[in-house]
């Protein structure tokens, strides 16, 4: 008897204790404070966090900063700030990270911590602090929170973008040396539903961060050609210019990409060898105009483009030797036992690679109805 009671208090021991938040077990659910957006900036001789809290019945939520020699030093100071209420870190939605902070420790302790997920998204600033973002975003109605959400929300839609997680950075980091981050810009801009401008964060592009370190930035548009080297391509529109000098709209809706490794008779790697497909529909063109001809002279125009993209990307992974391409990957998957016996990681080959590509592309005057 005594030995079954013992077995349901241990089973029930991790629920007994998994509302802890800093030390705090039993505090009653009206003085918590719930911490939806976490803010990172490095200092001289530190960190400074800053903590966006959920709105409450009065309204908006509130923010609160604190420096500390370390994170959990900072936390502990923004808690004993918050003298009336309980911080409960239990429910961060997103993560944000100021410019020229470096991003290794903060993915280690989120990673560490009982009370954050790996799943969270994280983004980085350009030009700006995430202290800055986080009290100068937002009303009383729509936080910072609220905004981040919807931006994520919004690349997830799109089918080949999305927001990266930290889980996602820190594994891309630890097996690559490198990851992509969302870069976000601290600006004055109209909202959704809203004709005013106000101070808000919008996506500027992708950062390439290489040791807890931004490198190197990509623009938003050039996830195009990133998502078909990683063979992961949703839905994108592409603008170009037809045969008659006059505007046309292309919808790329299906597109992939494949890596043949070429190898020395002394088994080292020598090139790779890519051919990207593609396949897109006009949406809007020179109705007067569309014939063979004219769709044959966008297909060219379509190769030329997504191949100068492409192009681009791969000189800038040579660049930084960094396979932010996920290139690596794909080389292991084609020959493993080659791949094991390289002479040096991926990455440090990337700049001696001789690197041939061929894009084909394709175009539909309209989708077939059936």
């Amino acid at each position: 008897m005594k030995r079954g009671l013992l077995v349901i208090f241990l089973l029930l021991l991790p629920l007994l204790g998994g509302c802890a938040a800093f030390g705090m077990s039993y505090a009653r659910l009206e003085q918590l404070r719930v911490v939806q957006t976490l803010g990172l900036d490095e200092k001289e001789n530190g960190v400074r966090l800053t903590l966006a809290t959920a709105a409450d019945e009065d309204g908006g939520g509130r923010c609160l900063s604190a420096d500390g020699t370390t994170l959990s030093a900072a936390l502990r100071r923004a808690q004993s700030r918050s003298t009336e209420e309980t911080l409960f870190c239990g429910h961060v939605r997103q993560l944000v990270v100021g410019e020229r902070s470096d991003l290794a420790p903060f993915l280690r302790y989120v990673g560490r911590s009982a009370d954050l997920r790996l799943d969270t998204p994280l983004w980085l600033l350009r030009d700006c602090s995430a202290e800055t973002l986080l009290t100068g975003v937002g009303s009383d109605s729509r936080g910072v929170t609220e905004i981040l959400a919807a931006l994520e929300s919004e690349l997830k839609q799109r089918g080949d973008s999305r927001s990266f997680t930290a889980g996602h950075i820190l594994q891309s980091l630890e097996q690559r040396g490198c990851a992509l981050v969302c870069l976000l810009d601290y600006t004055r801009a109209a909202e959704r539903g809203s004709d005013s401008p106000t101070q808000t964060a919008v996506l500027s592009g992708f950062a390439i961060v290489q040791d807890g370190q931004v490198r190197s930035h990509l623009k938003a548009e050039e996830l195009l050609g990133v998502n078909l080297l990683r063979n992961r391509l949703g839905v994108e529109q592409l603008s170009l210019r037809d045969m008659n000098g006059s505007p046309a709209v292309l919808e790329i809706r299906q597109g992939s990409s494949r890596l043949t490794p070429r190898w020395a008779e002394d088994g080292a790697l020598r090139g790779l060898e890519l051919t990207v497909k593609v396949e897109a529909a006009l949406l809007e063109g020179n109705s007067r105009a569309i014939d063979e001809d004219y769709l044959d002279d966008l297909a060219a125009k379509l190769e030329a483009t997504i191949s100068g993209q492409l192009r681009s990307l791969l000189r800038r992974a040579k660049l930084l030797r960094a396979d932010y391409l996920e290139l690596g990957p794909r080389v292991e998957a084609a020959a493993p036992l080659a791949f094991q016996r390289l002479e040096a990681p991926f990455s440090e080959l990337l700049p001696g690679l001789e690197i041939s590509l061929t894009v084909q592309g394709s175009i539909q005057h309209e989708y077939d109805m059936e």
